[in-house]
């Protein structure tokens, strides 16, 4: 009865993701948007769109607490959505399978199909709840879940269901379950060209019964961070066991990575790490940040302070495709072959006897075109490449239905 329903009620309009983190990302009074967004409520009801609109903000602004709970009262009689920047007569009705959770919970879509030619629509799945054999009209569906140990039953289910679509499926559920940290380093262990540091995935309390003792084969320094945490943070690099007993002492998280540190700095003594998307196996880079220190991203890299910096980002993505991408061409076609994804995003850099160095990939790792024109010239046309590339990747699939 409920899947029924959510196959005939009309999708409610949202602005959706993309479209709210570039205002925020621009400057925009995120706050004033909210109070814009609750003002058009209807006795005092606010429509299921708008409302996860606010959630977004919300989340954007750091309430955390107020934008999840919001977001769960919304989709508990609400599932189905569609982005309101649609156009009449779109040429590909896209279908996004998604699940409830932070800006990283989902593959963001709204960024790769921004264009006129597709629709897009949302369907979230939440936990506990039957994943959908029937689906709403759609020329394609895209597995939009991003893997996490919350999403681990979302996407076992949602692999049982994928038996019964009638469409092309991007990024197939089973295959996206391999993109934890330790099942990536499974999944490419041995991988010629390739090289992933070893990792292992343990209870806290397991580890602090060893006392500060390694793994069998592995030695200091390691990296130690909770699971599901992303972007450096409670990310530690440790050099001794009385260092890592206290590391876990103080951590609260009941389930860590312990990881192999890789020391991947140049001849130049600067860290250069690549975010690349692997679309049908084609890699397309992204950025490209620099850093004196280990522990590197985008932000923290001081791309906007440092001209240099941004030219050899610039000369990166013009020689990409002649340079990095040829060197390591074998190791991205074996990537394709082991993970089985149409799509799917890495931070990697290169090691020290000329391997592909991946630090993780999944499918939720944001690819944007929000940066400066004026600061970044050389990336609108280089993000337009990577959508570009996705775009026709999709429309190739739906092609041959």
């Amino acid at each position: 009865m409920q899947a029924r329903a959510v196959l005939e009620a009309p999708p409610s309009p949202m602005i959706g993701q993309a479209r709210l983190l570039r205002a925020a990302f621009e400057g925009a009074d995120m706050v004033a948007l909210a109070q814009h967004i609750a003002s058009r409520a209807n006795n005092g009801m606010v429509e299921a769109g708008a409302a996860l609109d606010l959630a977004t903000i919300f989340l954007l602004l750091h309430r955390f607490e107020e934008a999840l709970k919001l977001q769960n009262d919304v989709l508990q009689s609400h599932q189905h959505f569609m982005l309101r920047s649609n156009v009449p007569g779109a040429r590909t009705r896209v279908l996004v399978i998604a699940a409830p959770g932070d800006l990283m919970a989902n593959t963001p879509i709204d960024f790769l199909l921004d264009d006129p030619a597709f629709s897009v629509e949302y369907l979230f799945v939440l936990p506990g709840r039957e994943a959908p054999r029937q689906l709403p009209d759609h020329d394609a569906v895209i597995v939009g879940v991003a893997y996490s140990r919350a999403h681990e039953p979302i996407l076992e289910a949602l692999s049982e269901a994928a038996a019964h679509w009638l469409r092309p499926v991007i990024n197939h559920p089973r295959h996206v379950l391999r993109t934890s940290r330790h099942g990536i380093a499974e999944a490419l262990a041995d991988a010629p060209g390739i090289l992933v540091p070893r990792v292992v995935r343990a209870g806290r309390v397991d580890l602090l019964a060893e006392g500060g003792a390694l793994p069998e084969g592995f030695e200091f320094p390691v990296l130690v961070r909770p699971v599901d945490t992303h972007a450096g943070n409670d990310l530690r690099k440790i050099e001794d066991s009385a260092t890592l007993r206290e590391a876990i002492h103080g951590t609260g998280a009941d389930e860590i990575y312990l990881t192999e540190f890789c020391d991947y700095r140049d001849a130049d003594g600067l860290f250069r790490k690549y975010r690349i998307a692997l679309i049908d196996g084609a890699p397309f880079l992204c950025h490209m940040a620099i850093r004196d220190h280990w522990m590197i991203h985008y932000l923290n890299a001081g791309m906007l302070e440092d001209p240099d910096k941004r030219a050899a980002e610039a000369a990166a993505m013009r020689t990409f495709d002649q340079d990095f991408a040829l060197r390591h061409q074998e190791a991205f076609a074996e990537m394709h072959r082991r993970l089985g994804l149409d799509y799917v995003v890495m931070d990697c850099a290169e090691s020290h006897d000329g391997r592909l160095l991946i630090f993780e990939a999944d499918t939720g790792m944001v690819v944007h075109d929000m940066d400066s024109a004026d600061m970044f010239p050389y990336k609108p046309p280089q993000m337009r490449k990577v959508f570009k590339a996705f775009q026709q990747a999709l429309s190739e699939r739906c092609r041959f239905v």
